[in-house]
């Protein structure tokens, strides 16, 4: 039988029997020799290695039990005994008890003695593979970056690795041996329902797979995704709990950023194809519009106002004003309207509509502001901030109906990557905020959602057209920044909304003027516009005003029209959107037939200037439907008068 040659240490205060047990073990083992059995604890001591002790009982200062006692202290090897008969039955005990291997009496067999030795030398080869499988498990479960444990049927905790004792308790293995998840997490909800999906794993007897759990840990969210499977005995029984746990935070909450960014997009998306169509309604819209302002314009103006038609035509011009106010709502939703930003202190704006928003809201609501200490500066139309913040007032304050508190507030901020990451269009950098915040009503998940969608509105019928928050949402994006909404039901809204910082100074507040009728038209200005009753009805308009005009629906008209009269066209007023040929084209084609040739552009929609990269020299060049007499009358004359 080919035997691992092991160390054999020989313990015996007689050197003849030291002698005899060399001359039998030698040929299969190392042998070292001891006469004392201080002498053998110095050797243990020095070979570590030796694998089966072999002792005399009975020795000056110390007995063989003892000694093996001793060496069992210092050494993993496997002690043998050799006595006589006269303390035969403490030899039998310590072999029951564990505490020695075998025994030998003398005198001995060789024969025996030889196999007992081989079967010690074996036990203990065999305990020294378990120590090192059992080190080597303890190692792989150590340094493995995943949680894992085994508990009994009560729970308890019999054996975890140190990155569960770490994500679980920030404590050492050894301190979470007989205690209970809740015992470490307290009774809350997340604990009592990972033990229980624990239990139903033994009482079911099948394993579960990634089971998510959530938990709250010195005031941070973590998620844990458990594998978890029963330990049974051979029988079948069900003893116990083995689980692996990974910490999933980060993917976890990486999916739920992705989600958020799906959402926004779509949202966006939907957003933007609501805006398209709200744009090209509104402009159609507008066209319808020109001709009733129009006309009924010019109608008061040949009526006296004494007449008793005076009155009906003023009521019906007002419903188209405010039809118009419509559309330009519908314009600013949709990024459509033509603007003129300037470096503005939203500071300032939210000071100056301080009194009408106190009037607005009534007495039962606390109206208070908290302003940021330095200038909130912004690039945008003033008139459209005051738009901004009226309108989230006038929510707030419907929102409220047994009264409560607004609060409008400003500061500089700074976005930075992550956050951009996490929402759509948005680029990191500094930013001016604006937050309206109240105590009301506050709104479900699916209302939050449609909020911004035109004439989406939760107010009875008659109190709001549903266009005050989606002009809101235009406006921000017109500015080339964002919205945020966070609500609750029963416990209020806020609005948050972040503009870029201008880094110029405020400019000065514009001084309005007050209209005055300009003067009687001199001049001769062509027309190209292709819907027939707009054309007719500016047509008239500038006629009224005195001026000599010429009219086309159809641009290529228009080329032998300026060829005919190149010396006197004074003005090209041209709607952007024609078919076969835009406004811009034509102008830049009449041009050259007509040198020193004014343009002056019209449209229902001053989304038009964008999409064809329109760029103007001022405001001037522009008019937007539906207009009025005076109106038009001014902006030819501004032209002519360079």
């Amino acid at each position: 039988m080919d035997l691992i040659k092991n160390s054999v240490l020989l313990v015996d205060d007689e050197p003849q029997v030291l002698i005899a047990l060399e001359d039998l073990l030698s040929d299969e083992f190392t042998v070292f020799k001891a006469q004392s059995p201080q002498a053998a604890l110095e050797v243990v001591e020095q070979q570590p290695g030796i694998a089966v002790v072999l002792t005399d009982q009975r020795m000056p200062g110390m007995t063989g039990d003892e000694l093996l006692t001793r060496v069992h202290e210092a050494s993993n090897a496997t002690r043998m005994l050799v006595t006589g008969f006269a303390d035969l039955g403490a030899v039998i005990r310590a072999v029951n008890e564990g505490r020695i291997f075998a025994y030998v009496t003398k005198p001995w067999n060789p024969d025996e003695l030889q196999i007992m030795v081989r079967k010690a030398a074996e036990h203990y080869r065999l305990a020294q593979e378990l120590v090192q499988e059992r080190t080597l498990l303890h190692d792989l479960m150590d340094n493995v970056p995943d949680g894992i444990y085994f508990k009994d049927r009560q729970l308890r905790y019999l054996r975890t690795n140190r990155a569960f004792a770490r994500n679980v308790s920030g404590s050492q293995s050894e301190k979470l041996v007989g205690k209970r998840l809740v015992d470490l997490l307290g009774p809350v909800t997340d604990a009592l329902n990972a033990e229980a999906e624990d239990r139903r794993v033994m009482s079911e007897g099948l394993p579960a797979q990634d089971v998510l759990h959530e938990f709250q840990q010195n005031g941070v969210t973590r998620w844990i995704s458990e594998t978890k499977a029963p330990i049974r005995t051979p029988t079948g029984e069900t003893i116990g709990l083995v689980g692996i746990a990974r910490d999933v935070t980060e993917r976890v909450q990486t999916e739920a950023a992705l989600r958020r960014a799906e959402e926004q997009l779509l949202q966006s998306q939907k957003m933007e194809a609501i805006g398209q169509l709200a744009g090209g309604v509104a402009h159609d819209f507008n066209n319808v519009l020109s001709v009733i302002l129009g006309y009924g314009e010019i109608l008061l103006e040949e009526l006296p106002k004494d007449d008793p038609k005076h009155g009906d035509i003023s009521v019906m011009v007002g419903a188209a004003q405010r039809a118009a106010a419509l559309t330009r709502q519908l314009l600013a939703f949709s990024r459509r309207r033509m603007v003129q930003p300037d470096i503005v202190d939203l500071n300032t704006i939210v000071w100056g509509v301080d009194k009408m928003l106190r009037r607005i809201i009534g007495e039962d609501i606390d109206l208070r502001t908290m302003l940021a200490s330095s200038p909130a500066t912004v690039r945008a139309d003033p008139s459209q901030i005051e738009q901004i913040i009226l309108n989230l007032t006038v929510n707030a304050r419907d929102a409220m109906p047994k009264g409560g508190t607004i609060q409008i507030e400003t500061a500089t901020v700074e976005l930075d990557e992550r956050y951009a990451s996490q929402h759509v269009g948005v680029t990191a950098g500094t930013y001016v905020l604006l937050r309206a915040t109240d105590n009301g009503t506050g709104m479900d998940a699916a209302t939050q959602k449609r909020v911004f969608e035109p004439f989406f509105t939760t107010k009875e019928v008659g109190r709001g057209t549903g266009l005050g928050l989606s002009t809101v949402y235009g406006i921000v994006q017109q500015c080339r920044g964002h919205i945020v909404l966070v609500s609750e039901l029963g416990r209020g809204t806020t609005f948050s909304i972040y503009l870029p910082e201008a880094e110029e100074p405020a400019a000065e507040p514009r001084v309005r003027r007050p209209q005055t009728r300009p003067p009687a038209g001199s001049g001769t200005v062509l027309v190209v516009e292709d819907d027939d009753e707009v054309r007719q009805v500016t047509v008239r308009m500038l006629r009224d005003q005195g001026y000599k005009v010429i009219d086309t629906g159809k641009p290529e008209n228009a080329r032998s029209l300026a060829l005919e009269n190149r010396a006197g066209v004074d003005v090209l007023l041209v709607d952007i959107v024609m078919p076969k040929t835009s406004g811009p084209q034509l102008a830049e084609e009449l041009a050259e037939i007509v040198p020193g040739l004014r343009v002056l552009y019209m449209s229902g929609y001053a989304g038009a200037l964008v999409d064809r990269e329109i760029k103007l020299s001022s405001s001037s060049d522009y008019i937007e439907k539906p207009f009025v007499p005076s109106t038009l009358a001014k902006k030819i004359a501004d032209l002519l008068s360079g």
